[in-house]
């Protein structure tokens, strides 16, 4: 069979759904149980970002105007649905569903909505895209052959909320690399921090785009201030890495007035060894998030090596497991005491570490895209 995959809506690779489709464009292809094909839909200023040079997939480059939002919706609604009846694909994999949906395919589609997040979070996107979310794309979803999703959390949701039949919602985690996201010789990665950032004291990490609210980055500042209070010699700084997004200057404002802002730092976005080294050198990995579908940055920070604390919303626990201390992220003097238990029990980071590992482990991007090739498979023999 053949298949095609768009990238369109996958933010050039830099976000979570980025990282998923960049991880599914490298592994579907791998596969060979099958002799299916796959044929790769991107644009020509993202054609790095998402396609490895040794693929087997066959690639096409699409003019890059098309990034733009109103020629990009235009040409899913138009030319999308000629092209794939021109490719004669069996079915069509849109990554980035809750973004990026056609009216009408020639062909079956699975597409994978990884959120309902403007149902929880308050102010998260502005009218428009709320009306779009609540009213536009669950008419979309019901039209998809089959929905992929990548937590129970949000299989909930795509049902209660988008009114897809249980049996067409499919859940099919994410994961990490292991090859990128797994514990490093601290010396080596410390070094580096020292030598790229001017980074030479122990610290708290959050990996996330700069969002507010829905990332809570005020709230963690503020636990932060609370745990530097309680322990006035405490040597952590707040590290924050993530590019700027919606809300991004409210969070520089509380930082800013912050009685420990000299001890908060703002690294924007970061290459992959930059990136790596971050978690590996972080003494506590905290996630403060109020609604995730998934929470990639979690399943990054454990196979890192490092300690986590995170919300106990949303999926969030559903993929921390027992490997991670759990906290109401609308508390902030709650989330301080659970940062202080993690820091201070010396005895028992070793043991969180090992359980971290363990848990992000247990979660496979092979699997992932197998189950995604089985979905597509299932949805093309449908249509026959």
């Amino acid at each position: 069979m053949t298949f095609g995959i768009t990238t369109f809506g996958c933010d050039a690779g830099r976000s979570g759904i980025g990282r998923y489709a960049t991880q599914l464009i490298r592994e579907l292809p791998l596969l060979t149980d099958t002799p299916d094909r796959f044929e790769i839909l991107v644009h020509r200023n993202e054609r790095d970002a998402f396609i490895p040079a040794d693929t087997s997939a066959r690639v096409h480059v699409l003019p890059g105007r098309l990034i733009h939002p109103i020629p990009d919706i235009a040409w899913h609604q138009t030319a999308l649905p000629a092209f794939c009846a021109l490719r004669r694909y069996d079915a069509l994999f849109l990554p980035a569903g809750n973004r990026r949906l056609p009216v009408w395919s020639p062909c079956p589609t699975v597409g994978t909505v990884h959120d309902f997040s403007a149902l929880h979070v308050a102010g998260k996107y502005d009218a428009a895209r709320v009306f779009y979310i609540r009213k536009v794309l669950p008419a979309l979803m019901r039209r998809l052959t089959h929905v992929l999703t990548v937590s129970e959390c949000s299989r909930k949701d795509i049902v209660e909320y988008g009114g897809v039949p249980p049996d067409r919602v499919t859940v099919t985690p994410l994961a990490v690399d292991p090859t990128m996201f797994h514990p490093r010789d601290r010396a080596v990665t410390a070094d580096l921090l020292a030598r790229e950032c001017g980074m030479t004291r122990p610290f708290v990490l959050y990996v996330s785009r700069i969002e507010h609210p829905g990332k809570n980055h005020v709230g963690l500042i503020r636990a932060f201030s609370i745990l530097k209070s309680r322990h006035k010699g405490l040597p952590h700084e707040l590290v924050f890495a993530g590019p700027e997004w919606n809300g991004a200057d409210e969070v520089h404002r509380e930082a800013a007035a912050s009685p420990v802002a000299p001890d908060i730092r703002f690294l924007g976005s970061l290459s992959a060894d930059l990136l790596t080294a971050l978690y590996s050198t972080a003494d506590l990995f905290v996630f403060p998030s109020l609604y995730e579908g998934f929470g990639l940055p979690v399943l990054e920070a454990m196979a890192s090596g490092v300690p986590v604390a995170c919300s106990n919303v949303s999926s969030i626990p559903e993929v921390a497991g027992d490997a991670a201390e759990l906290f109401d992220p609308e508390d902030p003097d709650g989330i301080a005491t659970v940062m202080e238990r993690v820091l201070f029990d010396v005895s028992g980071r070793a043991a969180r570490i090992r359980g971290g590992i363990a848990r992000a482990g247990q979660f496979s991007w092979e699997r992932t895209a197998r189950m995604t090739r089985d979905a597509l498979r299932q949805a093309a023999a449908g249509a026959r």
